[in-house]
């Protein structure tokens, strides 16, 4: 009998947190989203289309801010970048996203570091409490880091800026499956 309810409190427990978890990402923007999804979300633009139209003192990148290119390396099939988004309120130096196989496979923000206090505890609501990494040398600082099945974020405070990585599990093998010519459909 406590052997039944001590497999069932685990079970219970399991299953609340893995339906807890939200997906790894900031705003509307999660690893492993589709690029169609956020094109259409995120109101992309092509920037080369942008650059070449432009009207007044700034291209039209719609809405959000997003310019986009292809790109032809390992990393990436499509990099978006917004100098525009915000995060919540905390301004941003720039989102940084990239696609490969026609997922969200990594992404990037960078803040002004007297916004590094608001940026982590916009990670800390979100996604919980981080390992704390121990700095590299004494004249650096601990990173934040948290890890999920699906992917990691890594938050590093840097002498001028707060850098956040976000990255998919699966990411390197992507790339690795690029820098071997493999080509896989994505639904």
């Amino acid at each position: 009998m406590i052997a039944r309810l001590a497999g069932a409190f685990l079970f219970l427990s399991a299953t609340a947190s893995f339906a807890g978890e939200q997906p790894i990402g900031v705003l509307d923007i999660t690893l492993g989203a589709s690029y169609s999804r956020l094109e259409r979300d995120l109101d992309f633009r092509d920037i080369n289309t942008a650059l070449a139209q432009i009207k007044g003192a700034k291209p039209d990148l719609g809405r959000r801010g997003y310019g986009c290119m292809k790109r032809d390396d390992a990393f990436a099939d499509i990099g978006c970048v917004s100098h525009d988004e915000k995060l919540d309120h905390v301004e941003t130096r720039e989102i940084r996203l990239h696609f490969l196989q026609g997922r969200l496979q990594q992404f990037s923000l960078t803040a002004e570091l007297q916004h590094y206090d608001a940026v982590i505890g916009y990670l800390r609501r979100r996604h919980g409490e981080p390992q704390r990494i121990a700095a590299p040398s004494a004249d650096s600082a601990p990173a934040y880091a948290w890890q999920g099945e699906s992917g990691q974020v890594t938050a590093y405070r840097g002498k001028d800026l707060v850098f956040v990585s976000f990255e998919l599990a699966s990411y390197a093998g992507a790339v690795k499956r690029k820098r071997d010519g493999a080509v896989l459909e994505c639904s």
